[in-house]
């Protein structure tokens, strides 16, 4: 029997961890345009097990992602979290596909700041501040928040939450109203996500490399591209890595989304 061999192989992107913290734009970036140039990746696959992180990097690595895209199929392969900014990546895919046990949506924005005015008076800690507008130091921990500080900060991560929903109605091919109904900060587990219309598939890393290979239109052979481990990171060893992957966790179910 006649057998067919493929040219072209599977890239496979790692994105994991926190984004902004551990996971950057500056290192992801130089990933994509490797993949982009590389004539012999033909699909690529986003890996992904991230609770989300900041706005810009997470935001950054979207439209990347999204223009390669335009000439490499992306598919996005959701393995534990894809929350949040983890989630807004993967909309950058024509297909994600997740673990039956995986963690997905968490669709919003949230501003955690602590609050110190109190704490500094108890102390005798006077803060003396000169401006030039009236929202200059909003949000700053030495003083309370004034209700226009308030409408103000609202508007500001409210306009942001307007072009998440924009991104998941656009990728998820869904009106507007829709995702607005599930995108209130709700981390939804595979089936329900699918049930929902936020992932298109569940299944393992093979079903990924298949799916990949068809649409790609070449071999299942891979290569894996992944961002360099920080030295500290080395240094401080698996057990740190344990910890900061417990403590992501934790996060995630307290709802840290992109901040």
């Amino acid at each position: 029997m006649l057998r067919i061999f493929r040219k072209g192989k599977i890239g496979i992107l790692k994105i994991h961890g926190t984004i902004g913290s551990n996971i950057k734009y500056d290192q992801i970036y130089p990933l994509i345009l490797k993949i982009k140039k590389n004539k012999s990746i033909k699909v690529l696959i986003l890996d992904i097990n991230s609770p989300g992180g900041g706005v810009t990097d997470s935001d950054l690595i979207f439209s990347s992602l999204n223009e390669l895209n335009k000439t490499k199929p992306v598919i996005a392969y959701v393995q534990g979290l894809g929350a949040s900014g983890g989630y807004l990546v993967a909309c950058a895919s024509r297909r994600i596909i997740a673990s039956e046990a995986s963690i997905l949506g968490s669709i919003g924005v949230i501003s955690v700041r602590p609050v110190l005015s109190d704490l500094l008076n108890k102390l005798g800690v006077k803060i003396n501040v000169n401006k030039t507008g009236e929202y200059k130091d909003s949000g700053s921990t030495w003083r309370k928040q004034t209700k226009n500080d308030s409408v103000y900060l609202q508007e500001f991560i409210d306009d942001y939450y307007t072009r998440f929903i924009q991104i998941v109605s656009k990728s998820r091919k869904e009106d507007i109203a829709t995702i607005k109904e599930i995108a209130d900060g709700k981390i939804y587990w595979a089936p329900k996500a699918k049930e929902l219309g936020l992932i298109d598939e569940i299944g393992d890393i093979n079903t990924a490399i298949n799916y990949a290979s068809k649409i790609g239109k070449c071999s299942k052979d891979i290569v894996l591209f992944k961002p360099k481990v920080s030295f500290l990171r080395k240094f401080v060893g698996n057990a740190a890595s344990s910890f900061y992957d417990e403590l992501s966790n934790k996060l995630l179910a307290e709802r840290i989304n992109l901040n």
